[in-house]
């Protein structure tokens, strides 16, 4: 594993703990809808770039093999 990869693996892990935090976090009661659709927006976008940096780093192992 290049330092690449492990750099790819820390970034991914790191973009969806922070959507997930993100996500419960959240609180419905004082929240607009524009509120509560940015935040899960953003924290879909975070999860999503994590998981293609988790498969760029499983397809980057895969071929070094």
């Amino acid at each position: 594993m290049q330092t690449k990869d492990a750099a790819f693996l820390a970034f991914g892990s790191f973009s969806i703990l922070l959507g997930s935090l993100l996500t419960s976090s959240f609180s419905f009661s004082e929240a607009t809808t524009i509120d509560a659709l940015l935040t899960f927006f953003v924290a879909f976008l975070l999860v999503f770039m994590g998981g293609i940096l988790w498969i760029a780093t499983t397809v980057s192992v895969i071929k070094e093999l």
